[in-house]
């Protein structure tokens, strides 16, 4: 994941106002609100609700209304406008660097269009969509590799967030998608994990990102093309290949540039999934086997001035509700387990492990909560440590970061919701050859559909 200068100047001081206060907004929630995914892929592919004129202002789908009927005319002719702010606060109240609090923000604008009611392409949907984030990352000061505030990074700044065409075909049985979007929201991506705001569980491990340049996260669009096929009704086989441009993430001053210069190589993605409904009930699961190999060239992970042409990762993951409640199932438990495996040359992560359970709608009164309880291991890559160890064996060098990460996502409007989050970090300062106090983090997130 590569980051930028926290020391940007921050803007919307009314916004992080309102981030400071999101714990006395506890007292607003109230039974029966709609449930909202608003990460950023999720916004990018949902279609929004249509208002009704009889909707009250905390009933209706965004937080503006129908904007005198423009909306629902617009939608009906095809092009359905999305909006959403967020942000996202982290205090470490206990071990890691120091104590302090940091916030950053996202900001997401966009339009799908749909092709067959503008112009007559059967099945197309071109998406168009900005994004703005600001702020700093809490991970420097609780020591962890992992970034603790999911909506850090890709850029930090204004940039494209989405500029892509899709076309399904066969009734949705082949598929492709093609243009400049993130490679980590096709492959390996799981929106029920955007509960948690640790980023080494929201949407997919956090090791992916970080051993490559090459999958990035939404809102980090690149140039490149997927294709989806279903093998049978269920089982699908999906490839794909982007284009491997760091700089357009490092430097602040390109987030809308379109060329390939800057190109370091391509990524080519691969994934065999399932996604299952078992039982009277259908309980919906998802398994997922994939791998990516990065052409780029990359340093040693212990002699930088040695460098391997290409990076590789392989990845296992499984989400599946084992308990239903309703004929539906739309509320009920969700078990997960994520696996990744990365080169042992030049990966800094050499493997990830993950697994928790998501529990939607825990309480009939307010069923579109969500309760998320996760637990995952970071492993430094052993080449690294076993150099570590023999440089300085009086040390005790650790191999592993973990991380518990608890949040309740209450849905207090179908526009808005509030995330508390508590998180605890074991051994922070495995990848930086430090030591410092398991930290305690107390946080939380507030976000808003327009």
């Amino acid at each position: 994941m590569q980051q930028s200068n926290s020391s940007k100047p921050r803007r919307w001081p009314a916004m992080r106002a309102l981030a400071r206060a999101w714990p006395m907004l506890l007292a607003f929630a109230a039974p029966g609100a709609c449930a909202q995914d608003t990460s950023a892929q999720a916004k990018l592919d949902q279609d929004p609700p249509t208002p009704t004129p009889t909707m009250d202002w905390l009933h209706q789908p965004g937080m503006t209304g129908d904007w005198g009927g423009a909306r629902t005319q617009l939608t009906r002719e095809g092009v359905d406008i999305f909006s959403s702010y967020q942000v996202q606060t982290a205090d470490i109240v206990h071990g890691g660097v120091k104590r302090g609090t940091e916030t950053n923000n996202q900001i997401l604008l966009g339009a799908n269009f749909d092709m067959h009611k503008l112009v007559g392409i059967d099945n197309g949907i071109f998406t168009f969509a900005v994004s703005d984030r600001y702020g700093a990352n809490a991970s420097t000061l609780a020591g962890v590799r992992v970034t603790i505030d999911s909506n850090y990074g890709e850029g930090e700044n204004f940039r494209l967030a989405n500029m892509s065409f899709r076309q399904n075909f066969y009734q949705g049985r082949l598929s492709y998608q093609l243009g400049w979007f993130p490679a980590a929201a096709e492959f390996d991506y799981t929106a029920i994990l955007c509960s948690f705001l640790n980023q080494g569980f929201c949407g997919h491990p956090n090791s992916l990102a970080a051993d490559t340049s090459g999958f990035q996260n939404p809102p980090g669009a690149q140039l490149g093309a997927r294709v989806t096929g279903f093998i049978t009704k269920d089982v699908y086989l999906k490839v794909g290949v982007f284009d491997v441009n760091p700089t357009r993430f490092t430097d602040e001053k390109q987030g809308f540039r379109l060329s390939r210069e800057g190109r370091t190589g391509e990524i080519y993605l691969s994934e065999l999934g399932w996604n299952a409904s078992l039982g009277e009930q259908g309980l919906v699961g998802h398994y997922k086997i994939g791998a990516y190999y990065d052409t780029s060239e990359a340093p040693d992970v212990v002699n930088p001035k040695i460098m391997h042409t290409g990076r590789d990762s392989g990845w296992l993951a499984v989400d599946q509700m084992v308990y239903g409640i309703g004929p539906d199932a739309r509320r009920g438990l969700v078990l997960f387990l994520n696996l990744t495996q990365a080169n042992a040359s030049s990966s800094i992560i050499e493997s990830y492990n993950s697994a928790g359970f998501v529990f939607q709608g825990p309480f009939a009164s307010r069923p579109d909560d969500v309760l998320s309880l996760g637990w995952a291991k970071s492993n430094l890559n052993h080449r690294k440590l076993e150099a570590q160890i023999e440089r300085r064996p009086s040390f005790g060098y650790i191999g592993a970061e973990r991380y518990i990460d608890l949040s309740y996502k209450i849905q207090l409007t179908p526009w808005m919701f509030i995330t508390p989050d508590v998180q605890y970090l074991i051994h922070p300062g495995v990848f930086s050859a430090a030591k410092y106090p398991n930290a305690t983090v107390i946080g939380g997130a507030i976000a808003f559909k327009f």
